[in-house]
């Protein structure tokens, strides 16, 4: 409510003094039907639950001011969980961590992915999980040829709805049933429009979570560019070190009349830091095309190489696959309907994943989305622990925009 009353605070000075203000926002309300994998329970993972429900309350307010070449904007994010899940039964004289479900419910279920400044309160207690985060925070400086932000930023760029491994400070959300989210970045960018077809940005980010706001900054500096050479080609490129590895990758894509191809690399060294660890590759290919007025198709499949001294309860990565395959399909039943489904393969596992939702509009600003969200087949691979922590979901949402 602090973070709140500040933003309330800070919008209504900003009006006083006559400069343009936007406030807009959305909230949203789920309830899912959880039903455990099979798998979660012979395995050790202690994830000994067959069927629970949960309860998910969500939203955000998001404001902007601009005054001269100077803009800044906040956004407040509210979240309210609640499921058995987070409090399993003792084991022997031990208390015990919420089930990893719960991550995936609420996934990304860390809104801000670099911080060094202290703009959040999470608690949990018994049943429930409580979050205030302020994950949007920055003031920013327009000219002509260059930009300058500062504070808490979203970083958002690459084509990749399923997985997008050239951006690591915003992961996609298209395999939840979370929307409206975006994580926030604590740092300095600095963007600089060298041509009309070229852009060179320049991110300096920090990083204390890993050590509770104790020791070093982890620090982020990365470069990413965007060059056009033709009106229908344009080549992104990445380079840095970030998350103790030094990275580079690109991204290149070409718009056909009809349709969008898309392809992504990016390599990361063995951590900088004395840990055991191995070199991660990412590569993923995309075709995008609208196929009728109604009839929306994607493709996304690629490889993500599996860190082999992750903990599968990280979820760093939610998509669980090493070689996958998806095929995204949205249709218009009708200007107020519409069904999406979604089928996610790992090629060398055999793990397949579901997803489909269908959206009536109720009014301009209100829908109703039921979904369901299944791994159809298992996978006989034994590496990848995640596969087996995936559960089955059927649940209906309500969201409003403002």
């Amino acid at each position: 409510m602090r973070i709140m009353f500040f933003l309330v605070i800070v919008f209504n000075l900003c009006t006083a003094f006559a400069v343009e203000t936007e406030i807009s926002g959305n909230l949203e309300g789920q309830v899912r039907n959880s039903t455990n994998n099979p798998v979660a329970k012979e395995a050790p993972l202690f994830q000994d639950w067959d069927q629970e429900n949960f309860y998910l309350v969500y939203g955000n307010l998001h404001g902007k001011v601009e005054f001269g070449e100077s803009r800044i904007e906040a956004n407040w994010f509210a979240r309210y969980s609640e499921s058995n899940l987070y409090d399993p039964a003792p084991l022997g004289p031990f208390e015990r961590d919420p089930y990893f479900a719960t991550k995936i419910f609420t996934f990304p279920n860390r809104l801000v992915a670099r911080d060094i400044f202290q703009m959040q309160h999470i608690e949990q207690s018994g049943t429930h999980q409580t979050e205030s985060i302020l994950n949007k925070f920055y003031y920013e400086w327009d000219d002509e040829d260059q930009r300058f932000m500062l504070g808490r930023l979203y970083v958002n760029y690459g084509l990749g709805e399923i997985f997008n491994p050239i951006n690591p400070f915003n992961q996609p959300t298209a395999l939840t049933s979370t929307s409206q989210v975006a994580q926030g970045n604590d740092g300095v960018s600095f963007t600089f429009f060298v041509k009309d077809n070229h852009m060179i940005q320049f991110l300096f980010l920090g990083d204390k979570r890993i050590e509770n706001y104790d020791g070093a900054i982890n620090r982020t500096l990365w470069i990413h560019g965007e060059l056009q050479p033709t009106d229908k080609l344009q080549i992104d490129y990445v380079l840095g070190e970030d998350q103790s590895r030094n990275k580079i990758g690109s991204q290149v894509s070409y718009q056909f009349e009809e349709s969008l191809m898309f392809f992504q690399f990016l390599y990361q060294t063995e951590l900088i830091t004395p840990e055991a660890s191995v070199h991660l590759w990412d590569v993923l290919v995309g075709y995008d095309r609208q196929l009728t007025s109604k009839w929306h198709l994607r493709f996304e499949g690629g490889y993500q190489k599996q860190d082999d001294y992750a903990n599968p309860g990280t979820f760093t990565r939610f998509l669980p696959t090493e070689y996958f395959a998806a095929l995204a399909n949205v249709y218009e039943v009708h200007p107020l309907v519409k069904v999406s489904g979604t089928l996610v393969n790992d090629i060398k596992s055999g793990f397949s994943y579901l997803i489909a939702k269908g959206t009536y509009s109720i009014t301009k600003s209100t829908e109703v989305e039921a979904f369901g969200f299944s791994p159809i087949s298992k996978g006989d691979s034994t590496d990848n622990l995640a596969q087996k922590l995936v559960t089955t979901d059927i649940g209906i949402s309500l969201r409003t925009f403002f």
